[in-house]
């Protein structure tokens, strides 16, 4: 891996000395969109626009370095540890937005060169060592956007799902953040308005790792439930879920507790049924009438 960073590094280096000279009153945002114009890194689909955005804010800070102590190697300053600091960034930027590492290498290579002024040589130890400060960032990037694919992914099953004409069913699996649980509770919720169903069930047998934040967010389905006048079902709900409900002051005895889902299906649909039987039929014509 070492070896390979290092060839992509001189690579890129290379590419960038055989850049044109740096002209006289030019910007460094205005050398690096123009470098990319003339390298032209393979972005998959993200814009130079997009990668100017990104890294002209960075350029300042890298223009303030002194000449001498970079092109001499003196790189243990304050100033270039901050520099590395913030290059280790970008490349968390560049990683999320899903550039390659080699398109990501040749960016913060014309980065570095882009601050160099008219007759200042280039320096390309400083360009490896920020190249190599950038990596690092972009390989915590990639890790942190393969765990959001993976989570977006995991997430795409949890829907509610309509058992009959009475009941909707949320049915949670896996180990997910309290904000993934909150949109699936929230989207219970709007299933629930949008098919007029005032009965749900929520079962949380295979939600792992139960905390104070995912109890918040998986308890609320009861509040949503009862603004529409209706009634959750819980299931699953074993000692690990009712410590985590402890911890966030949620009194299970309030809610509807089943022993198992088939139970909480079969309570759901009974007061449903018991609901319907003595609903008065004033406020459902008012709401048809309405609805014309």
């Amino acid at each position: 891996m070492q070896r390979r960073l290092y060839h992509g590094v001189l690579w890129a280096t290379q590419r960038v000395i055989g850049l044109g000279l740096v002209k006289q009153g030019e910007s460094a945002t205005e050398r690096f969109e123009a470098f990319l114009e003339d390298v032209r890194p393979p972005t998959g689909g993200v814009a130079y626009a997009e990668l100017a955005a990104e890294v002209s804010p960075l350029l300042p800070l890298l223009g303030e370095l002194p000449v001498d102590e970079r092109t001499r190697g003196d790189y243990e300053s304050f100033g270039f540890r901050e520099c590395f600091a913030v290059l280790t960034l970008l490349g968390r930027r560049l990683a999320l937005l899903d550039l390659t590492p080699t398109a990501a290498i040749q960016v913060v290579a014309l980065a570095v060169r882009s601050i160099e002024r008219p007759q200042e040589t280039f320096s390309r130890e400083f360009a490896q060592r920020a190249v190599e400060a950038s990596m690092e960032g972009f390989v915590l990037g990639r890790e942190e956007r393969s765990a959001q694919t993976a989570e977006a992914r995991a997430s795409k099953p949890l829907r509610p799902l309509r058992i009959g004409d009475a009941v909707f069913a949320l049915i949670l699996s896996g180990v997910h953040e309290p904000a993934v649980l909150s949109e699936c509770v929230d989207a219970l919720g709007r299933a629930m308005l949008n098919s007029d169903v005032e009965m749900a069930v929520v079962d949380v047998t295979q939600i792992g790792d139960p905390n104070r934040e995912r109890a918040t967010a998986i308890f609320a389905a009861d509040e949503i439930t009862r603004m529409l006048g209706g009634v959750c079902v819980f299931t699953g709900v074993d000692a690990r879920w009712r410590a985590a409900a402890a911890d966030a002051r949620i009194p299970l005895d309030e809610l509807q507790i089943a022993l198992d889902l088939r139970g909480a299906v079969a309570a759901a649909q009974a007061m449903a049924a018991g609901a319907n039987d003595m609903a008065k039929p004033t406020w459902r014509a008012l709401l048809d009438r309405l609805r014309r």
